[in-house]
């Protein structure tokens, strides 16, 4: 069998963008997922540790002493915000890990645009092929 060699001179960008972003998307829902998962996890536990500093206080000579040290630190708005945050549930979890995948697919898109860009002005990569045989499957 004969063989030739082939250059492969220059990439196209566009399709080398596009396949990133869908490869890194693709790559990106389950840990998308379990980040956004974690976070609105940890955002109901920080909520739950807010809410319990509403009436905190102790017992002197039998009188009861109680402030609210969220009001006393200015986290009512923090507080706010978490409870917004956990109430989307379920739909926030999906939505941020979406808004996960696709930061993450844009990345892997700008990666390989980025390589296929610098390899398209310094390199030149030369490949030996030889034909296929008639009995053997292509893919």
């Amino acid at each position: 069998m004969q063989k030739h060699t082939v250059v492969i001179r220059r990439f196209a960008l566009g399709p080398l963008a596009q396949w990133g972003f869908i490869a890194g998307a693709i790559v990106a829902c389950l840990p998308a997922f379990v980040c956004s998962w974690g976070l609105f996890t940890l955002a109901q536990g920080v909520r739950g540790l807010l809410y319990s500093w509403r009436d905190v206080g102790f017992e002197i000579l039998g009188q009861r002493l109680s402030f609210n040290l969220l009001e006393m630190l200015k986290l009512e708005n923090f507080s706010q915000t978490l409870t917004g945050i956990t109430g989307l549930g379920l739909f926030g979890i999906v939505i941020l890990a979406l808004i996960f995948a696709l930061a993450l697919g844009v990345f892997g898109a700008l990666v390989l645009l980025l390589l296929g860009a610098f390899y398209n002005t310094t390199g030149r990569l030369q490949v030996e092929v030889e034909p296929a045989e008639n009995n053997a499957p292509t893919f």
